[in-house]
């Protein structure tokens, strides 16, 4: 039996599950804290933990699949690297917001057919470039119609390494589809993560080495399939939504329901996605990551700032909110800094500034400053920082930069404290949690056994309102933010809140709630909604399984649109428009672009029985009375390659 071993290293816990792959049964599992300064502990701690357990050789693992939620929490709480942004023949419009650090526009860009439509000045380049490439981690480099013809993005590229040594992501290798501010933020992001996915790789890859686990090693990707390391290196925004890709996916195996809801809850995020008759909804839009739309293709999911380790605080009205702020726990972070308990109590606060993660060279003289001070007196407060660093005038706008980036983090009272008061889940320091607690009651004005109950209630249902949000989000509809609706949608979740009506929500698929705590916090929605609710073993590492039983995944999508002069334009990936006279003509050289570019993807991933499956979907908008017209306004050609990762085989009886 060929066995996998997945890793899924997510916000707050890294997990691993040793798999038989031909029969999805989990023959060992483990569970270890993420550890951001250095990831290799955690990974390490998972791994060891679920070899220890089983007596499994590192030697009789065939394959090892990667998943992570790192690119979309880093999103989420707008951490990564600082990025600076070159724009060519195009400027944005007011209201776009595009992520970077610095941006610089010039001159230049071509048409729709690739043909140049200014050149670039060469003085107005070298300006711009000086403005963007000090002070970043990376450059990203996009260009008007650079998918019809991408050499000014390429010959910029090359100039931005030779004289400042830094990566850059250029907008047509994120996508060949057409749409500036979407292709631009795509490759912001990229580059955005690069720091944060390179890490995360290396220490896997180290952590592997030193274990003797020489299997092939796939990441999961967004889409619900695999792809190489080299490939996740340099497109590290593929792996936007891979953690939630690869739980549904693992819901999908350990529930064995081929439609299902998934509902996957983590220390940061909780994560809704659809399966229909065994396959994944992908969002043809592209994924959306809190305010951001990409051109990143992978399965729709809805995602939000709600978890374990979600930051529980008042609002403007002195009412409880849950996220979506991700902090430290209290009952956490006293395990690792003894001195915690003391401070909350003689401060009376909550939010102590930790490290998180070490100091990098292309840091400011007052970062390295704020950040060494947050080291040498961590747990530390805002007031503390702010009296103390002496050389530093603006501390907490240094430290909000720092915290931004991920090299510092916040301790705050969580839902996961409150399960440590109520004596439901116990791994950290109950005191902290209590105290944290406390604190917090004072400023609320609740009774502490009251507010735990309250607490836990609001978290549960938020996990309702959030599945309600995912079908609404489904149908197009604008989901409002004001009370009325809010207080509608809390009651369709299952909250008593009237005294003359009462609502009930029942859902047509089975809810599969995975991740740690899915049985405390999403399994009493069981009693408040009309639903089949499932939380299958081994649902706590339902990441790490998905992880190892996917297939490799590459699509291309080739464009068609008419023109005005009755002919069919053709546009692929990286090459210029083609003109046919007939839309037939135009299809069929669509077909052979796109099965041209999914094949070459899909070979350099090294995978074995390569399967391929065409689409052509034509568009047609509808007249006033809703009829869709007869013309076509354009045609999607999709080419999809499917092809199992290639397995190490040592099934010799001595490997186990």
């Amino acid at each position: 039996m060929p066995l996998g071993l997945g890793v899924d290293t997510g916000g707050t816990f890294t997990d691993a599950a040793i798999v038989d792959m031909d029969s999805k049964k989990i023959l060992a599992k483990a569970k270890s804290p993420t550890t951001y300064q250095d990831l290799a502990i955690g990974i390490l701690g998972a791994i060891d933990g679920a070899l220890q357990s089983s007596q499994i050789s590192p030697a009789a693992i065939d394959l090892v699949g990667l998943s992570t939620t790192l690119a979309t929490n880093s999103i989420l709480e707008g951490k990564g690297g600082e990025v600076g942004l070159l724009g060519i023949g195009w400027t944005p419009q007011k209201d776009w917001v595009l992520g970077c650090k610095k941006a610089a526009f010039i001159g230049g860009g071509y048409d729709a057919w690739g043909m140049k439509s200014t050149s670039i000045s060469e003085q107005e380049l070298t300006a711009a470039l000086e403005e963007v490439c000090r002070g970043v981690d990376a450059v990203a480099i996009s260009g008007k119609f650079s998918v019809a013809n991408p050499l000014q993005e390429t010959n910029t590229k090359r100039l931005v390494i030779e004289r400042y040594g830094l990566p850059v992501v250029l907008g047509h290798e994120m996508s060949g589809e057409l749409g500036i501010y979407e292709r631009t933020v795509t490759a912001v992001l990229n580059a955005q993560l690069m720091p944060v996915i390179s890490s995360f790789l290396t220490s896997m890859e180290e952590s592997l080495a030193s274990r003797a686990i020489t299997a092939p090693v796939y990441v999961f990707r967004g889409n619900g399939g695999l792809m190489s390391l080299d490939m996740a290196k340099e497109m590290p925004v593929e792996t936007l939504l891979s953690g939630p890709a690869a739980s549904l996916m693992g819901g999908h195996a350990l529930s064995g329901k081929d439609s299902c809801l998934v509902v996957d809850m983590g220390g940061t995020s909780t994560d809704i996605a659809g399966l229909k008759n065994g396959f994944p909804r992908l969002n043809v839009e592209g994924a959306m990551v809190g305010q951001w739309r990409t051109r990143v293709n992978a399965i729709d999911i809805w995602t939000c700032g709600l978890g374990g380790d979600s930051n529980i605080s008042l609002d403007d009205h002195g009412n409880i909110a849950l996220g979506p702020d991700k902090v430290v726990p209290l009952a956490v972070a006293a395990e690792k800094y003894a001195d915690l308990t003391s401070k909350m109590a003689a401060e009376h606060l909550l939010s102590f500034y930790i490290p998180a993660r070490p100091a990098v060279a292309n840091m400011t003289k007052k970062e390295q400053s704020v950040l060494r001070f947050v080291t040498e007196h961590a747990p530390c407060s805002l007031y503390e920082a702010i009296a103390q660093v002496e050389d530093v005038v603006f501390v907490e706008d240094e430290l909000q930069r720092l915290k931004k980036r991920g090299f510092v983090s916040l301790t705050g009272l969580t839902p996961t404290d409150i399960m440590h008061c109520l004596g439901t889940y116990q791994a950290g320091d109950v005191e902290a949690a209590a105290l944290g607690l406390q604190i917090f009651a004072d400023k609320y004005g609740d009774e502490e056994l009251d507010l735990k109950e309250e607490i836990m209630r609001l978290v549960i249902a938020k996990v309702g309102e959030e599945v309600i949000k995912k079908a609404l989000a489904d149908k197009n509809t604008t989901i409002k933010d004001d009370q009325a609706f809010a207080t509608l949608l809390r009651a369709a979740a299952g909250v008593d809140l009237f005294r003359d009506l009462s609502l009930e929500t029942h859902l047509k698929l089975p809810l599969v709630g995975v991740g740690a705590p899915a049985k405390l916090l999403i399994a009493p929605l069981a009693q408040q909604m009309d639903v089949e609710l499932i939380v299958p073993e081994g649902h706590e590492v339902c990441n790490a399984v998905g992880a190892v039983l996917s297939r490799v995944v590459e699509s291309v999508t080739v464009k068609i649109y008419p023109s005005s002069d009755y002919t069919y334009r053709v546009f692929s990936p990286g090459s210029s428009p083609i003109e046919y006279s007939t839309l037939e003509m135009a299809k069929s050289s669509a077909q052979t672009a796109a099965k041209h570019h999914v094949l070459d993807r899909i070979k350099c991933a090294d995978v074995t029985d390569i399967q391929l499956n065409m689409e052509v979907t034509e568009h047609r908008f509808c007249d006033g009375y809703g009829k869709e017209m007869k013309f076509t306004n354009w045609v999607d050609v999709t080419a999809t390659a499917v092809g199992k990762p290639k397995l190490k085989l040592s099934n010799s009886p001595e490997s186990r």
